[in-house]
């Protein structure tokens, strides 16, 4: 187990792509970006990049932090957790739905129960979101596993909740960076510093087991 979260890890990157983008990207080149953002097709073209996600593998905290920058903390947080359970119930429902009887899946199936039956559906779900382990990896687990759409469902809007405030945050506050706008050490410096503090419970319990 790596002593740093992997979730932890993909939250700076997305945040320091957005800062990078906005610091050094030409301003030509970022009104046209913004010009889509503003599209009235942007809900669409979200939509989809929610449901490729877990095909490409890429982390939902990034585009939790598009959503922040788009709609904001208070509208992006809703926004961004249906964003996450919809995208995890993609490799949920496949996993739900994979033969189990085989040498690898059987083992694999055994695990998750005997793993959710100590644990718990909803609590199990929650722990390991709350885990530095890869998405599709608890949300096809879970499907093998049996857990009930419902406890899938609430397990991951708690355990995504933290990471998604951070990195909604994160995208919200970078809302008005440009080229031409000073850099606002203050305005980083808090934003690093809720992550760190919402991030705290997580990190804490990952690196206690």
């Amino acid at each position: 187990m790596v002593s740093v979260s992997r979730r932890v890890v993909l939250v700076a990157l997305a945040a320091a792509l957005v800062v990078a983008l906005a610091l050094l990207v030409p301003e030509g080149v970022l009104a046209r970006v913004r010009g889509v953002v503003a599209s009235p097709w942007f809900p669409l073209i979200l939509v989809g990049l929610y449901v490729v996600r877990p095909f490409l593998a890429w982390p939902v905290s990034a585009l939790s932090v598009l959503v922040g920058y788009k709609y904001g903390l208070v509208l992006g947080v809703p926004i961004a957790l249906v964003g996450a359970v919809g995208t995890s119930l993609i490799p949920y429902y496949v996993g739900d739905r994979l033969p189990t009887a085989g040498r690898v899946l059987g083992p694999v199936r055994e695990s998750g129960e005997r793993y959710f039956a100590a644990a718990g559906d909803t609590r199990g779900v929650v722990a390991a979101r709350l885990a530095p382990t890869p998405a599709e990896v608890v949300s096809a687990g879970a499907g093998i596993a049996g857990v009930p759409a419902r406890a899938f469902v609430a397990g991951t809007l708690v355990g995504e909740l933290p990471w998604t405030i951070a990195a909604v945050g994160i995208g919200s506050s970078l809302d008005s960076f440009s080229p031409k706008s000073a850099f606002d050490p203050v305005l980083v410096g808090a934003c690093v510093l809720i992550a760190v503090l919402l991030l705290a419970g997580p990190l804490y319990r990952s690196r206690r087991r």
